[in-house]
């Protein structure tokens, strides 16, 4: 899997300021979290899936990766006698959550996230972590891959173990080397007077509309809870004593 498929190529929030976007994102999974209806959960899903639609194939590689740990609540909760409603609603949680975290944080790119950051007063030692470790999870990848390549030109039939010893040593020799490389880039950076932070390279200018978008986010999130809390939906019905039938898992 190579790491630009899983790179967004269309930000469908790109007009709206970088602050906005993580702020009205934090409200939308803090509400996601406290949400208890399978059907609204399943209506977050939808939206955010469809604004993320012309995406899809990253959208669906990085929910595969969600999933496979949404697969062992399915296997170790009903052992614990907590059945399927609870997986059930934890993996709707979880996957909803995920969908607007990538439609909010994750389209936004690290080149509109680190500037974001930044102006909300983050630590600028852990803003730079934040874009070192980007940038060069990237250059270990490419080292990986052609170190694999070259394995498989030189001996391309392997067994088992022989394959296993291969790959041991391969990985190994790559953490080494970026050990090494980290410190000699840690120097250079120091040499040409890095000072632990990086100048921001865009400019944020926060509008009335961006006011406007957070405000509305927060009156939404509050309604879905709300309405969550209070059964106001109709469609579901209700059961005398027991609240909406919805209510699955407490």
């Amino acid at each position: 899997m190579y790491p630009d498929r899983l790179e967004f190529k269309n930000d469908p929030l790109a007009s709206i300021d970088p602050r906005c976007r993580l702020a009205a994102g934090a409200v939308f999974i803090f509400s996601v979290l406290h949400i208890t209806n399978p059907l609204l959960l399943l209506g977050l899903t939808a939206a955010a899936g469809t604004a993320l639609v012309r995406d899809i194939k990253t959208v669906l590689l990085r929910l595969a990766a969600v999933n496979l740990f949404c697969a062992l609540l399915f296997i170790t909760m009903p052992l614990g006698g907590s059945g399927l409603a609870a997986p059930l609603l934890y993996a709707l949680r979880i996957n909803a959550a995920s969908l607007f975290f990538m439609l909010f944080v994750a389209s936004l790119g690290i080149g509109g996230l680190a500037p974001a950051l930044t102006k909300l007063k983050i630590n600028a030692k852990l803003v730079s972590l934040l874009i070192l470790s980007y940038r060069y999870l990237f250059v270990m990848y490419d080292r990986i891959f052609h170190a694999v390549l070259s394995m498989r030109l030189r001996r391309p039939r392997q067994t088992t173990m022989g394959a296993w010893h291969s790959y041991t040593a391969l990985f190994a020799s790559a953490f080494a080397g970026a050990f090494f490389r980290s410190r000699k880039i840690s120097r250079t950076a120091q040499a040409r007077g890095f000072d632990g932070a990086f100048p921001l390279t865009r400019i944020l200018a926060w509008k009335i509309r961006d006011t406007l978008i957070l405000l509305a986010a927060i009156a939404v999130s509050i309604l879905l809870i709300y309405l969550d809390k209070t059964g106001g939906l109709s469609l579901c019905g209700k059961v005398p004593g027991r609240g909406p039938l919805w209510r699955i898992y407490r």
